[in-house]
């Protein structure tokens, strides 16, 4: 015989009724939304920031353009004007993601940040090809590095900035397994590449290797190509719903084990929808207890799971024994 627990709003407590007050102190002790609050805040506060430098260099580096009729100026303008769109779009999906479930969305956006980074990988194969036709054009063509000491602080200056939104970015999507932070740190990291091999390639000139810049290019840009690449895949499993490791479901059902009143905890299947896990799993609970000590112990352990940062959504079965 078995009934479920799903979701639904849990039937009135009887006063001292034996699975319900040390359940749900146990419950309340185990999860808070401070810190997941505080975290998508600070993940809102960096692509803010990186469209505000972006938008920074952009109108620095095309003023550099008309004053010294740098197409060198020209092309970084352009390329900061799409790390101004990468991470419009990451600010948006992140904003989106955040957002709670509604009548058309009953579980939820966190499919939105998978989104956002199938963008930021598609502009990074951009980015790759792009710097590959040019090193490659370079070297066949015999060009020489054209930059100038002012383009040298611009490269600079990105450098260090987008070096600090890499790690902030790492570190941000290590707590929340975030695919708009993991796209945000390779858009980063993409671009500190490129800005060093252009600073390489300048003073390489200057000491007679005008070609240099265009070697080190190439590898960049197929380093470039496999990052879009592993980030496009990482997001297409998540949006196509692959089930998180072994380890993981393993770690659930030991979460569920541990929920006053279970028995035992099996069958657990879970699979991604974007960025949250939907979670169904079956609980033993002791036959002599009442329909409502059974139905609380599954509430218990719905919440419990649910207040994991991974799963958005959890389907109890209770078995009993």
């Amino acid at each position: 015989m078995s009934s479920s627990a799903g979701g639904g709003t849990a039937a009135p407590k009887e006063k001292g009724h034996f699975p319900y007050v040390p359940i749900m102190k146990y419950v309340a002790a185990t999860g808070s939304s401070t810190q997941k609050d505080w975290q998508m805040g600070a993940q809102k506060l960096l692509t803010r920031f990186t469209i505000a430098f972006s938008l920074l260099l952009v109108v620095a580096l095309y003023a550099a353009f008309w004053i010294y009729n740098s197409q060198l100026a020209l092309a970084q303008a352009a390329d900061s004007f799409m790390d101004v769109f990468t991470a419009s779009v990451l600010a948006y999906t992140i904003a989106i993601s955040a957002l709670p479930s509604d009548e058309n969305h009953p579980f939820g956006h966190a499919r939105a940040q998978p989104i956002g980074a199938l963008i930021a990988a598609v502009v990074a194969g951009v980015l790759a090809f792009e710097v590959a036709r040019s090193a490659i054009e370079a070297l066949l063509e015999q060009k020489r590095v054209q930059l100038d000491w002012l383009l040298v602080v611009a490269f600079a200056c990105k450098t260090l900035v987008k070096g600090f939104v890499m790690a902030a970015a790492r570190a941000l999507g290590k707590r929340m397994a975030s695919p708009a932070m993991d796209a945000l740190r390779v858009d980063a990291r993409n671009d500190v590449l490129v800005s060093l091999v252009a600073i390489t390639g300048f003073f390489a000139a200057r000491q007679g290797w005008p070609q240099l810049d265009a070697i080190l290019a190439i590898p960049v840009a197929a380093w470039i190509g496999l990052a879009g690449l592993g980030l496009a895949r990482d997001n297409i499993r998540l949006l196509m719903g692959e089930a998180p490791a072994q380890e993981r479901q393993e770690a659930l059902r030991e979460i569920a084990r541990k929920v006053p009143g279970v028995l035992q905890a099996h069958d657990l299947r879970a699979h991604f929808v974007g960025t949250h896990l939907h979670v169904q799993i079956h609980i033993v609970v002791a036959a002599d207890l009442s329909l409502r000590s059974a139905h609380d112990i599954g509430e218990a352990v719905r919440l419990r799971l649910e207040n994991e940062d991974d799963v958005g959504h959890c389907a109890v079965h209770i078995d009993i024994e």
